[in-house]
């Protein structure tokens, strides 16, 4: 048997063509090995950078060919947003470093790979005007359904004009989430911050940071759903339409709802260990905490609560939150997730009902659309084959 080659961090980095950073997340996934090299320094196992380079050059899900028996399809490939232990990295970037700093905007134009920025154009015109009682999530499904009436290129495939159309697209989103018809040019955290009497500084600032980290969480049902539409060639408003379809469900978008509908019934210590306790006894799931992706804790939650810890508010709710956090550890062994995080500036900020749904879906929205162009690049239709478990044909002898 052959020994195994090492790499150093610059040779595997350089192999794969992506930054360090990227690699070191790879490692933390289990997806490339590492050993202990001279003084400090780590190296890679070639074999599985070779692998892993294979895997990210195949070809999507696509054709309409069998599937060989016992085999899986490839799995789709993208260059935005990886996953790793420590939060979700936008091309190459930690997502909670840029909260830091970074307007939604900013990330926009890293996810979009934008050569000028498509938000220094003019907000798009007023929209229609849309029926009276609709839901939040409706109310933009529909704006978006009328966003040929808005944009005579609405249906273009051109990636010169894709990225503005984008640019377009938040903003006329943006307007519609917060039941508006006059889109604003202004960054999307200050809209929502004047929607809402947020004041400048700490508040303002946490809403930036949530839509940071909400822009995009990799391959996740929405996504999904938005490529699938996007693998068609169906217009960018329409692919947009898809994913909102998939983000409106309570295992999704809706789901800080129900964190707010446990978390309206704690006023006090006593009501947190009662209200967590009751869950626990029926048997229910605790909205927010627990996360199908990471095993430990969700490092965009973490970093969302520990800046909703200095910003003023209802700071009596907001000296609740760390026993909540620990009882959830305590009962239920899971870790509060970004959900619990969008339901606690909610409620801490005295935002409007339903106000962690719109942070989230006004930031993934930019993901969506980087999910969009990057589809739009490729040439396969997203065409899954299924594992028939069904009743087997009667066949005549």
């Amino acid at each position: 048997m052959s020994e195994p080659v090492y790499l150093s961090a610059r040779e595997a980095a350089a192999e794969l063509g992506v930054r360090p950073a990227t690699l070191y997340a790879y490692v933390s996934r289990g997806l490339i090995r590492s050993v202990p090299g001279p003084g400090k320094q780590r190296r890679y196992d070639a074999a599985d950078i070779r692998q892993l380079q294979g895997q990210r050059a195949e070809p999507v899900l696509g054709g309409l060919g069998p599937v060989p028996a016992g085999s899986q399809p490839s799995a789709l490939t993208t260059s935005l947003t990886m996953i790793a232990e420590d939060g979700p990295w936008y091309r190459g970037h930690s997502a909670v470093e840029l909260a830091g700093s970074f307007s939604l905007e900013a990330v926009a134009n890293l996810l979009w790979e934008c050569g000028t920025d498509p938000f220094s154009r003019p907000a798009p015109e007023t929209l229609p005007a849309l029926p009276e009682g609709l839901g939040i999530m409706e109310r933009l499904m529909t704006a978006l359904a009328a966003w040929p009436l808005q944009d005579r290129a609405a249906y273009t495939q051109s990636p010169a004009l894709l990225r503005d159309k984008g640019a377009g697209l938040v903003r006329a989103s943006c307007a519609a989430l917060l039941g508006r018809r006059e889109p604003d040019a202004s960054p999307v955290h200050m809209q929502l911050a004047r929607a809402w009497n947020v004041p400048a500084g700490p508040a303002a600032e946490l809403l930036r940071a949530a839509l940071v980290l909400a822009a995009d969480h990799e391959f996740n049902t929405s996504a999904f759903a938005v490529r699938c539409a996007a693998s068609t060639r169906a217009p960018l408003h329409a692919a947009l339409i898809s994913g909102l379809g998939a983000f409106s469900g309570p295992r999704h978008g809706a789901h800080s709802d129900r964190v707010t509908a446990w978390l309206d019934r704690v006023r006090s210590l006593e009501d947190a260990d009662r209200e967590l306790s009751a869950m626990l006894q029926r048997g229910e799931p605790l909205a927010g905490f627990g996360h199908a992706i990471y095993s430990g804790r969700d490092p965009r939650g973490d970093c969302l609560l520990q800046l909703a810890a200095g910003v003023q508010g209802d700071r009596e709710f907001a000296q609740l939150v760390p026993a909540l956090v620990e009882a959830g550890e305590a009962l239920f062994g899971l870790a509060p997730n970004i959900d619990f995080a969008f339901a606690v500036i909610q409620r801490q900020l005295g935002l409007p009902e339903e106000a962690g749904k719109v942070i989230f879906c006004a930031g993934r929205m930019v993901g969506w659309i980087a999910h969009a162009l990057e589809q739009y690049r490729l040439p396969d239709q997203i065409r899954p084959r299924a594992a028939y478990v069904g009743e087997r044909p009667r066949r005549g002898k």
